[in-house]
Parts: structure tokens; C-alpha cells; sequence
């Protein structure tokens, strides 16, 4: 396999020639051959596709021709992209065949112009056979290029007028990878290449074309929508989420790649005209309204999966997939995503995952890193009560709660409000059923509050309890969510990087909260409980743990919030040697026998336990259980 790419004055050539040799069924695969392109920046040629057979060559393109698909293969994700596609079933293909290809794409930016960002990766597995890469660019242009440090000796050379780089791999290892690393530690046999100078140059040069699509034309319907925002409210924090709502809910999203449009965003009058756009005609159309309301705001260019090691790459358009708006009010910097749902308030929104933006302004901006953000708040909350006052052998009546804070909470809210009303309810008590065996469901509700983009699953029933031991001996029973697994030790195999960072599974965090009304003790037995509390903190995960018992209920919460989204080798290692000693023994509450001298029970050093009935709700970090219910706990 040969990959070839010249970065010319006037675009980029990308060439690419294969000859493989079929050596199974499975193989005779590789017959099916599908050339992709975008027409408004390129074409395609195919040099010639042949098969070589006992010696002798026969050449497919003679008797067969490849036919070109406008297929916009993911239209059932709403993006239009406008790429061709040419495809051809090579006839008579047979196991011994080698099977020769070779094609060049053309390919020149109608927005960017000639400007030249790409890489070229060769195979990560083990494989026999030849592979190259090579690069080509005029000597008098200015590319700079990167390689990762798997990929060695590769030095610039010139010749008539050129520079070029060549690296080739001979029946190639698997490349190691290091288990759980982030993404940027496993970059492996990658050859980058940019012409950019800088991240600046990049900012530089995509501004404009938000600032020409973000001009409001002063006869522009827009207007009479600006004034009812800015006739309704002088708050400007309403007034910036006023206007993410016109764009989130009366603009649908639709990825538009066509007549350069991969970079360029559609106008304000276009976007609002046909009522459809991307995440960059969203992005030029909320600036547009926030401009017109005196909001500072600017795009900027992020990646979707956070953009992880962006810093360590060469400055590239090509490193950003997704648009958005940064607004500042006050003290206050908010994340404006057009693209997303049901984002009223911008108190609720969750925090940026991005590690690294980079802002759109005139003359040019540095990239920026965005500061990890723990939610101040639990994303998901399971409350139980379960009074089991009527005996041991008696079903326990059960109230349940689940409530789910942001992106979840919206779409199973979405998934919920597209049911009947007797549908939705039936999926309730299935999802609770199924979750928890030992009860069943009788009747169950949802309410969504959409100012907060909180979603609460409520169902009652009764639930057979577990209890262990006898009238003679003592009950006990170990309580609902109030135990924590240990954190899985940090391994790798020995030959992989023992030094790369972990990535953990931030930023998730979550809360629960049980009450149980135990059964009558009698006069021979009281009750006592084993849940000791926490507030322990190891590899980048807090957990958190209170308890209670009085008036005859049993009451626990606890917490686990990820706060960091990696740990060091270092970390991971203290974590391992903590693993051994975690408590991580289930809680219980038992009856022991009331001529028996209580136990001493360790009091909670932080947070202290409160006297008051709703102690739950006052209790760091659970202060926000949900909207007031888990009170009467």
C-alpha cells in the first residue's frame, strides 16, 4: 500500500495504490471498490485497476466502468455533505488473484482556498507486506510537519525543487497501546502536516466567514424576534437564554456540507429562511440575536469529543468538528450550543467537557484550555422508601424516585413524551421492575421541569425484603444503596507504557438516598446498624457516605463524584495500594438483643449528622436530592 500526498500551490493531490493478494473467500472483499470525494473541491481519477493472474495482467476498467452514486450516506443523521461516491464489483475476481489499484483525489478548498492540513496514518495492526507514506510540498512553501515518536528517522529531503518525506514499514508489528490511556498518549504511526503558522493564523482565517454569515441586514424579519426578546426582559441573563432557545427549538439542526460549506457557515437570512442549519449557521445566528441584544459573545471552534492532546498537534482547521458560542455576562462565562435541546436555563447548563477552544476573532486568538468543571450537582438520584413497619413476612410498601439532571433527563423525557400516557407508565414500572427484582410496581409517573432539565421517575408498590436470621436469633438486612464497589485496581501489561495517565470516567456523578420504617423490635431486641461514614477522595473519585437511625427508620445517603477527567501513573499507583483496605462492606441494619450493651458507634466527623427530620437534604454533597420530595425521608 502506497500513500502519496503533494501539497501543491494549488491544493493537494492524494494518491493512493494497492495491490493485495486474495488469499481466502474472505478476501475476495476487497473486489468491491468505492472512491469517495467532494465534487466542490475536487475530482477523482482512477489510474488503473487490474488483476494479475498467472502471470498475465487483465485490465478491469477494458469491460467494466464505475458508476458514481450521489448517495449522501448519512442522511438518516440529518447531514448533507454533497460527496460522490464511485463504486465498481470487480467481475471474475478469484482467491490467488493480486488485485492492483491506483487513484488521486483532488482536492482544494472552495473556502480555505489552497491551503494544505491533513495526515496520513499507516496500518496500527500487524500485518504482513509493504506499506509507505510520503509527502511532498514545493520547497518555497512553508508546511510544517509532525510526527508521532513512533515513527523515527524521518528527515526532510530536497530534490528539483521539492521537499519530501518518505516512511515506510516493512510486515509491521501491532503498534502498542497503552490501556486506559487518553487518546493523545495512543496517537501512533502519524505523520501530520499543516501550512498554518500558528493557531492564531487559524482563528485569523475562519473569523471573517462568521462575521460576513452573522451580518443582520437591516431589513431582516430577525428583528421583530430580537425586540419581543428585548421588550420581555433588560435581564441579561434572560435575554441570552431567550435567544439559545430561538435557535435550539425553531432552527432544526441539519449538517450542510454543500458549495463549501464545511467551513462556511450559512447567512442569518438563509439559516432563519429555510429554518434548518448546522452547528455553524446556528452558531452565526445566535451571535447575530446576542449582538443585536448588547451580549459579548464570539464562536468558537472546539472538538466534539473534548479535543484531548489539541495543544500537542499543528495548528489545523481540521482539528475542530463543532461550533459554538462562548457569552460573558458579569463575572459569568456561559456555553451556548445551538445543536443541543432544551437548554432554558443558564444556571443548569452542564458544565463544558471541551479541554481546548479556539476563539474566532479579528487579527487572530491563541488556542485556549478550558478548565475541568466537575457538576456541581448529581446528574442521576435514586430515592427509596420502604416502610416494612407491617412485619418481616409482609410485602413492604415502596416508593421509589429516579431523577436525572441534564442531557439524560432530556431524552428519556423525549423518549417518554413520544408514548401514551398508559405506555409511558407501562415502561416505568418495566425499567423499575427490571432494576430491582425484589419489587414490583403498581402505578408510576413522570414530571419533567424544563426551566431546570430535571427529570423525575416515580413509582409506588410493594417489595418483598430480604430479611436474614429469626424471631429467636435477630433479623438483619443489608440495606439498598449504601454500598460501594472498590475502584478496580490500574493494570497494564507489562509491555505497554507503565508512565501514561489513566482517563477516568468524569464527569460522572451521582446520589442515593434509602429510608427504611423498620418492623416492631418487641422487647427483646432494639436496633443497631453497621454503616460507617465517608468522605474519602482517591484517584480523582470522592465518595461520600452518612447514616442514621431513629424514631425507627433507617435512613443512609451517599454520593460518588468523579472530579478529574485523568490521574497520573502516580495517582493510579496510590489508588491500587489503597484498594485492599476500602470499606467497602455493606451497610446493614440487624437487631441484637436489648440485654446486649450497645455497641460504640464512631460519630461522623464531616459532615456532622443533624437533629433535624429532613437531615438528608442538609447533608453535603447530596444538598440537592432533587425538587424538595426526598424531605419526607
Amino acid at each position: 500500500m502506497d500513500y502519496q500526498i503533494y501539497a501543491g500551490p494549488d491544493g493537494d493531490e492524494l494518491f493512493s495504490a494497492s495491490r493485495t493478494r486474495i488469499l481466502d473467500a474472505e478476501g475476495l472483499a476487497a473486489g468491491n471498490i468505492a472512491l469517495n470525494w467532494s465534487p466542490d473541491a475536487g475530482d477523482a481519477t482512477v489510474h488503473h485497476l487490474r488483476i494479475l493472474r498467472d502471470g498475465k495482467t487483465i485490465d478491469v476498467l477494458e469491460s467494466t466502468k464505475f458508476e458514481v452514486l450521489r448517495r449522501e450516506g448519512y442522511l438518516e443523521n440529518a447531514v448533507l455533505n454533497g460527496n460522490l461516491t464511485a463504486t465498481l464489483q470487480v467481475p471474475g475476481l478469484q482467491i490467488g488473484d493480486e488485485l492492483e489499484i491506483a487513484s488521486t483525489i483532488r482536492r482544494k478548498d472552495p473556502t480555505l482556498g489552497a491551503r494544505s492540513f491533513g495526515f496520513v496514518q499507516l496500518p496500527l495492526l500487524g500485518l504482513p507486506g509493504a506499506f509507505r507514506a510520503r509527502i511532498l510540498w514545493p520547497e518555497s512553501r512553508p508546511l510544517t510537519w509532525r510526527a508521532t515518536s513512533d515513527v523515527p528517522n524521518l528527515e526532510e529531503k530536497r530534490e528539483a525543487g521539492r521537499k519530501e518525506l518518505i516512511y515506510d514499514l516493512r510486515d509491521p508489528s501491532t503498534a502498542i497501546v497503552a490501556l486506559g490511556a487518553p487518546p493523545r498518549v495512543n496517537l501512533r504511526r502519524t505523520i501530520e502536516y499543516s501550512d498554518f503558522a500558528s493557531w492564531r493564523d487559524v482563528s485569523g482565517r475562519v473569523w471573517p466567514l462568521f462575521a460576513e454569515a452573522s451580518a443582520l441586514p437591516s431589513a431582516s424579519p430577525l428583528h421583530a424576534e430580537i425586540s419581543k426578546i428585548a421588550s420581555s426582559t433588560s435581564d441579561p441573563i434572560r435575554r441570552a437564554e431567550a435567544a439559545l432557545q430561538l435557535v435550539q427549538e425553531r432552527i432544526r439542526y441539519v449538517y450542510v456540507g454543500l458549495d463549501g460549506g464545511n467551513f462556511r457557515p450559512a447567512t442569518v437570512e438563509e439559516t432563519w429562511t429555510r429554518r434548518f442549519g448546522d452547528c455553524k449557521a446556528k452558531t452565526a445566528l445566535l451571535l447575530a440575536i446576542l449582538n443585536e441584544l448588547n451580549i459579548s459573545a464570539e464562536a468558537v471552534l472546539v472538538h466534539s469529543l473534548g479535543g484531548d492532546g489539541t495543544d500537542e498537534r499543528l495548528p489545523t482547521p481540521g482539528a475542530f468538528d463543532h461550533a459554538l458560542v462562548r457569552v460573558r455576562i458579569g463575572d459569568a462565562v456561559h456555553w451556548l450550543d445551538g445543536t443541543r435541546l432544551g437548554d432554558r436555563s443558564l444556571a443548569a447548563l452542564s458544565p463544558p467537557l471541551y479541554k481546548w477552544v479556539l476563539p474566532l476573532r479579528e487579527g487572530g486568538a491563541d488556542l485556549e484550555a478550558v478548565p475541568a468543571s466537575p457538576p456541581a450537582l448529581p446528574q442521576t438520584i435514586t430515592v427509596l422508601e420502604v416502610d416494612a413497619s407491617g412485619g418481616f413476612e409482609e410485602r413492604a410498601p415502596v416508593k421509589a424516585q429516579m431523577i436525572f439532571r441534564g442531557d439524560e433527563g432530556y431524552a428519556i423525557r423525549s423518549q417518554l413524551s413520544a408514548l401514551s400516557a398508559e405506555d409511558a407508565q407501562r415502561a416505568i414500572r418495566a425499567f423499575w421492575d427490571q432494576a430491582n427484582g425484589w419489587m414490583q410496581a403498581d402505578t408510576a409517573s413522570w414530571e419533567f421541569d424544563q426551566q431546570s432539565a430535571v427529570l423525575r421517575l416515580s413509582v409506588a408498590g410493594t417489595g418483598k425484603l430480604e430479611w436474614q436470621g429469626s424471631e429467636e436469633r435477630g433479623y438483619s438486612f443489608e440495606i439498598f444503596g449504601a454500598g460501594f464497589s472498590p475502584p478496580a485496581e490500574y493494570r497494564r501489561p507489562s509491555e505497554q507504557d507503565q508512565a501514561a495517565p489513566w482517563f477516568t470516567d468524569y464527569p460522572a456523578y451521582r446520589c442515593w438516598a434509602t429510608a427504611i420504617r423498620l418492623p416492631r423490635s418487641g422487647e427483646q431486641w432494639q436496633w443497631e446498624y453497621r454503616a460507617n461514614p465517608m468522605h474519602l477522595t482517591m484517584g480523582g473519585v470522592t465518595y461520600w457516605r452518612a447514616s442514621d437511625l431513629r424514631d425507627g427508620v433507617m435512613r443512609t445517603v451517599m454520593s460518588r463524584r468523579v472530579t478529574v477527567p485523568e490521574i497520573s501513573s502516580a495517582e493510579a499507583e496510590e489508588v491500587n495500594r489503597l484498594v485492599p483496605s476500602f470499606d467497602n462492606k455493606r451497610s446493614q441494619v440487624y437487631q441484637i438483643s436489648s440485654n446486649s450493651l450497645p455497641r460504640m458507634r464512631i460519630p461522623s466527623a464531616e459532615p456532622p449528622f443533624a437533629e433535624h427530620t429532613d437531615w438528608m437534604t442538609s447533608q453535603p454533597p447530596c444538598n440537592e436530592l432533587g425538587t424538595g420530595s426526598p424531605n419526607r425521608l
